[in-house]
């Protein structure tokens, strides 16, 4: 996995978010980007557990809830926040004028 995009949450918080859905259905991996952050939540903390595409959100929460039977990750109720990646190739500085095309 790449984690190479960055999610700004506030200006205390941001966070590397892998490139690509964290979905594996036997040795393939999925190749889409990640529309939602899953976490777990319990009474005192939030634990981020992956990023999953839209397409496989229904098959990652009935995987989430047979790992919380096992008892493989936390319990507490299960967070599936939606997120939007911005993708450029044009990084510079605030005060830099120049544009960035080709």
């Amino acid at each position: 996995m790449y984690a190479t995009d960055i999610l700004d949450l506030n200006d205390d918080i941001s966070m590397t978010l892998p490139r690509r859905c964290s979905f594996r259905d036997k040795y393939l991996d999925c190749p889409l980007p990640p529309s939602y952050i899953i976490s777990v939540a319990d009474n005192v903390e939030e634990y981020m557990i992956a990023v999953v595409c839209k397409d496989h959100r229904d098959q990652m929460e009935k995987r989430l809830k047979a790992l919380q039977s096992l008892r493989k990750i936390p319990q507490g109720k299960a967070k599936f926040e939606e997120i939007d990646l911005i993708v450029t190739d044009c990084i510079r500085d605030s005060t830099d004028s120049s544009s960035c095309s080709d």
